[in-house]
Parts: structure tokens; sequence; C-alpha cells
């Protein structure tokens, strides 16, 4: 069985509302600006939570921007949102070829939050899964094998495979923070991810790693 990981933002005015709620998925939601009611509940930015539900929007009074990975069928369509005041747009959509996910197995959906230092060049590293990953400060440079980026912008995503040899830098003049979503074996809960060979791991200074959901899923 194989599965895409989607990554999409989604934007509403001060009176948007969503029509109809989106069918249950695999996702992961994170309120980028402002704030907005979530089936129900309110969620401030930099907030985030798992919902295997079906999903519905709704202002709080003022524009806000949600980002939201999912997992779904590679032919699937695009999980955008209707509604008077929505505008939902897909970022990055990728197939995760990394692994065999059989139906029934369990996996697990990660969202974590990452920050470089100015100047810090993170040496040649892997990871044991794949993610997308969206900058919010800063800018970012990733060469790897498969797909490279430079000069990336605020709100700009970025794939890696997780099994490609990756190296990756901020800038000179200001620390780079992204938010990153994975699908990880579930044996990774709650540990750092990060298989370093170059050497020793970097020191973290406390804080450059959050962790914001760990969620095990059963495709």
């Amino acid at each position: 069985m194989s599965l895409a990981l989607n990554f999409y933002h989604d934007q509403l005015d001060d009176e948007g509302q969503t029509s109809s709620p989106l069918p249950a998925s695999h996702r992961i939601l994170y309120v980028r600006h402002g704030s907005a009611d979530v089936n129900g509940r309110v969620m401030s930015a930099g907030e985030a939570v798992y919902c295997g539900d079906p999903v519905t929007l709704k202002s709080t009074g003022a524009w806000c921007e949600i980002w939201r990975w999912e997992l779904a069928p590679p032919n699937a369509s695009p999980a955008l949102h209707a509604g008077t005041g929505v505008l939902s747009s897909v970022r990055m959509q990728r197939v995760i070829s990394n692994f065999s996910m059989l139906a029934g197995t369990q996996w697990l959906f990660r969202l974590d939050r990452i920050i470089t230092p100015a100047g810090r060049v993170a040496d040649r590293h892997q990871h044991p899964g794949p993610g997308t990953r969206c900058l919010i400060e800063g800018t970012f440079n990733v060469h790897q094998a498969g797909e490279s980026y430079r000069g990336l912008a605020p709100g700009e995503p970025w794939w890696e495979t997780g099994y490609d040899t990756v190296v990756a830098w901020s800038s000179q003049q200001m620390a780079a923070k992204f938010m990153r979503a994975m699908v990880l074996p579930t044996e990774w809960e709650g540990k750092v991810t990060g298989v370093w060979l170059s050497g020793a791991p970097p020191v973290r200074k406390p804080g450059s790693w959050t962790l914001f959901v760990d969620q095990v899923v059963t495709i």
C-alpha cells in the first residue's frame, strides 16, 4: 500500500467558515497565524493537533492561516476546503516510498519544530523516515541527492526522503525556525531523529527541538 504526505495552507478571513467538513483522514493541523475554531475547539497561533475525524474550520474574528499535513492515497484528489472567506492551497505532495505501509500496520505521525542557529551547518545526516518541512522564520538551504533547495523563505516547504544524505544551513545573520511533519517507525516515539554521518551529533541548545504531535496511526 502506498501513501502520500500532502501539505496545505488553509486561510480564513475575519468571517471565514468552511461549508462542509473534509472527510476523515490522518492529519495534523498547526495554526501559523491568528486563531481558528477547529471542530469546535479554539486554537491559537503556535498550537497543533492530530485529527483523525472529519474537520471543519471557522474564523474567530480575524484572518488566520493553518498549515495542514495529511496522509492520502497518491492518486487522491487534493483535499481543499470550501466555504465563505476560505482559501485552501496545495503546497506540496510527495509519495512515501521508504516503507511498505501494509494495511493494518502502525506508524508514527509526528510534528515537531526545529530551531537552527545563525551560521550553523547541519553536516551530513539522514532520518529514519520522510517528511515535509515548512519554514517559519529566517531562510534555509538544503542540499540532497533527490531535491535541493536554496534561499527558502518563510511559508515555503521542502521535502526530505530520510534515506538521502542531507547537508543544510541557515543564514549567517538569523536563526532558522521550521515545522517538520514526518512519518516514522513507531519505535521513534518521543525520540529525536537524526543519524549523523560525520562524527558526533551537534549539541542542541534547550528549546531547539520541540515536539508538538507524536501520534501512532493505523493505516
